[in-house]
């Protein structure tokens, strides 16, 4: 089904059977980089042995979706090889990929509306830490996640008041780069922005990197770049040709492909960077602006400030995922020491997990999800493949 808003309903595993259907907690999931909602695929064995709804969803130009109309595809500047530096430039850009990802932002908040009133979807029961939504955004997907966190104090409240619904927002895996974090002078290596291979070699190294199982050392100088483990293999290994075909969507994310623009765009912009910080911050710190004019946003509705973000994340992924820990764990203690006015931030590790634990090991990923207890980690050892 695509919805009014043009996002795509890849997949709905249903009311799961025996179970009070005013209190069950469905798990909404938003797809990363060029592999669409199909690659969250085996979480639904496990939805009724869990009691639990999982509704995939497809990005805009992905399988099932809406393609961008011409006037969106405006809104993206052209990818230059550097960045641009003249100030009147970097705020038109700036303001442009803004509306650009406030456009995605509301059409993530008008989807979930309309699954709530068509689905009949049940509220929140807070006390009970039960029912209502988890929303995950996995990868890039966390910058949807971002954007609507950072726009819905501005969205009008519609048919239902969707801070009903909403009890966890989760950034999944998220890489340094995608919450607006320098990279280390030191080896910052990601295949994507290898300028010695041709866009062709990129793709293809990127997918065996980011597929892969890394062991790291404790500190960011000890972060494994480039040697990936023998044992246990790559996710690229174990799938089938039939697998990587129905989970991947190429057009997307090769140049000129809409996310292959934002990939570029949100970082040359620092527009990562407004997009995390706009949902880390509630409006009453300063941190918490309009990503160029530095004015205050307008609020009209609600901005979940009683939401709890999580970042789930694996300890054996690529490296800028526990750089990206790290780095969350300085700017929260920056926040603490300041007195500043922050989300509640949680944090998960998948400790085994890779990049792809949700194909690997789907029940400890469904798992890290859905536990309310906090900060905790969970061994993708205690569960079965």
């Amino acid at each position: 089904m695509t919805t009014t808003s043009g996002l795509f309903v890849f997949k709905d595993s249903g009311v799961p059977e025996g179970r009070d259907p005013n209190s069950y907690t469905t798990v909404v999931v938003v797809h990363g980089y060029v592999w669409h909602g199909a690659i969250f695929s085996k979480l639904f064995s496990l939805a009724q042995s869990r009691g639990v709804r999982i509704i995939l969803l497809n990005r805009r130009e992905y399988p099932g979706a809406k393609p961008y109309t011409p006037e969106e595809r405006a809104l993206l500047p052209p990818v230059l090889d550097t960045p641009p530096t003249d100030e009147a430039e970097l705020r038109s850009g700036a303001e442009m990929l803004e509306m650009f990802m406030q456009q995605r932002a509301r059409e993530l908040y008008d989807t979930l509306q309309e699954l709530v009133v068509e689905r009949q979807i049940p509220p929140a029961d807070k006390d009970a830490q039960a029912g209502g939504i988890i929303l995950v955004g996995w990868s890039l997907g966390s910058a949807w996640m971002n954007a609507l966190l950072s726009h819905v104090g501005s969205f009008p409240v519609g048919e239902v008041a969707l801070k009903g619904y909403i009890r966890r927002v989760i950034w999944y895996d998220t890489i340094c780069f995608l919450l607006g974090y320098p990279y280390p002078s030191h080896d910052p290596y990601n295949p994507l922005w290898d300028s010695s291979l041709t866009y062709e070699e990129r793709g293809r190294v990127f997918t065996g990197w980011v597929t892969a199982y890394f062991s790291h050392g404790d500190t960011p100088e000890t972060f494994e770049r480039r040697k990936w483990l023998k044992t246990p293999p790559s996710t690229l290994a174990t799938m089938s040709k039939d697998d990587l075909e129905s989970t991947v969507h190429i057009p997307p994310g090769v140049p000129g492909g809409a996310d292959w623009i934002l990939l570029h765009d949100l970082h040359k912009y620092d527009v990562f960077r407004r997009l995390k910080e706009g949902a880390l911050y509630l409006s009453d710190d300063p941190h918490k602006k309009s990503g160029s004019g530095g004015e205050p946003r307008a609020h009209v509705g609600d901005e979940w400030r009683d939401v709890e973000v999580r970042y789930v994340w694996c300890d054996h992924s690529v490296w800028e995922v526990p750089y990206a820990v790290y780095l969350l764990r300085e700017e929260l203690d920056r926040a603490k020491k300041d007195g500043g006015s922050v989300r509640r931030m949680t944090m998960s590790r998948l400790k085994g997990a890779n990049h792809f634990a949700q194909w690997d090991h789907p029940a400890a990923t469904l798992e890290s999800f859905l536990t309310n207890t906090v900060n905790q980690d969970v061994d993708v050892s205690d569960y079965k493949a």
